[in-house]
C-alpha cells in the first residue's frame, strides 16, 4: 500500500483489509441511532415520515435539527405547517417504520394506511404515535439547505417519555419498548445493556503517555548537552593547541554563539569567520 502524503508524522501506515467507502454512503458509517417518526399537519392533514438523520444542536436554547430529503412531500408540508414532533419508535413498530418510509405521504394518508394510534401534542397541531416510548414538540426556527436535503432546527417547546422506559437520565436498554435504532437498509437494533466508562488508569491512562514523552524528551536534551560540552571541550584543545578554528559552522552545528562569551576561551587560537573578511 503505498503511503499517504496527508496525516501526522506520527501515525502508522493504515491497515491492509480497510476497505474504501462510497463518499455517498458513508452516511452510514453514523448509522446506529434512534428512528425519528416526524409528524407535521397543514391545512387539516397530518402526515409521518421515518428519518435517521436527526440530531441534538443546542441545549439553551433546545434546538434539534431533522434532515429531510428536498424532493419529499414530507419536506414540503413541515415547510408549510411551520412546525414537528418527533416520534421515537420502539421495536414493535419496526415494521410500520419500514412500511412508512416506501409510502408518500402526497399520494396515500400514512395514518389510514397504517392504523396508528395517535393523541394531541401539547404545544403544536402535529399528532403524536402513541405507540412510541418519547416525543418531542417543535417549532421551526430556521431552515437550511444542505445539499439536497433540508435541515429543519426546531425549538423544543414540549418533551414526554414512557416512565417504564425512562429514568429521568437515559433510556431503559432491558424495557420490551425501548428505542428502535436504524443500522442502514432494512436492518434494525435495540440498546442490550448499559455500563459506565471509567477513567483511564495506570499504563493506559494519557497522562502516563504524556510522562513518558516528557522523559524521552528530557533525555534527548541530556544527551544533546553533553554532546554539546563534549565538541566544547575538544573546541578547547584545538584552541589550546593554537589550531585554525571555523567559528561559523561550529556555531551552526552545535546551535551557540561562540562570541557570546562563556562557551570557549577565544583568545587563543586561529578563528576562521567570514564576518571578519
Amino acid at each position: 500500500m503505498n503511503e499517504s502524503m496527508f496525516g501526522s508524522p506520527l501515525s502508522t501506515a493504515p491497515n491492509e483489509d480497510l476497505q474504501t467507502v462510497d463518499p455517498i454512503m458513508a452516511a452510514r458509517l453514523l448509522s446506529g441511532g434512534v428512528v425519528a417518526l416526524v409528524t407535521a399537519t397543514w391545512r387539516g392533514e397530518s402526515n409521518v415520515i421515518p428519518i435517521s438523520w436527526h440530531t441534538p444542536l443546542s441545549s439553551k436554547p433546545p434546538l434539534l435539527g431533522v434532515a429531510l430529503e428536498q424532493s419529499r412531500y414530507s419536506t414540503d408540508m413541515l415547510s408549510h405547517a411551520g412546525e414537528f414532533a418527533v416520534n421515537i419508535p420502539t421495536k414493535e413498530l419496526a415494521n410500520h417504520v419500514g412500511y412508512l418510509g416506501s409510502l408518500s405521504g402526497e399520494d396515500i394518508n400514512k395514518f389510514e394506511a397504517t392504523q396508528l394510534d395517535t393523541f394531541s401534542g401539547r404545544r403544536v397541531a402535529a399528532p403524536l404515535i402513541s405507540d412510541c416510548c418519547a416525543w418531542i414538540e417543535c417549532e421551526i426556527v430556521e431552515r437550511i439547505e444542505t445539499g439536497d436535503h433540508l435541515l429543519f432546527i426546531g425549538l423544543i417547546l414540549s418533551a414526554q417519555a414512557d416512565s417504564s422506559i425512562y429514568d429521568g437520565d437515559s433510556f431503559l436498554p432491558n424495557s420490551a419498548t425501548t428505542p428502535l435504532h436504524f443500522l442502514g437498509g432494512n436492518s434494525y437494533s435495540t440498546l442490550r445493556e448499559t455500563f459506565e466508562a471509567r477513567a483511564p488508569g495506570g499504563s493506559d491512562a494519557p497522562e502516563a503517555v504524556l510522562q513518558s514523552m516528557l522523559e524521552e524528551d528530557l533525555e534527548l536534551s541530556r544527551e544533546a548537552q553533553e554532546k554539546k560540552e563534549e565538541e566544547l571541550g575538544k573546541l578547547a584543545k584545538e584552541l589550546e593547541k593554537g589550531n585554525i578554528i571555523d567559528t561559523k559552522t561550529l556555531e551552526s552545528e552545535l546551535g551557540i554563539d561562540l562570541g557570546s562569551g562563556g562557551n570557549l576561551d577565544l583568545s587563543k587560537g586561529t578563528l576562521l569567520d567570514d564576518r571578519n573578511i
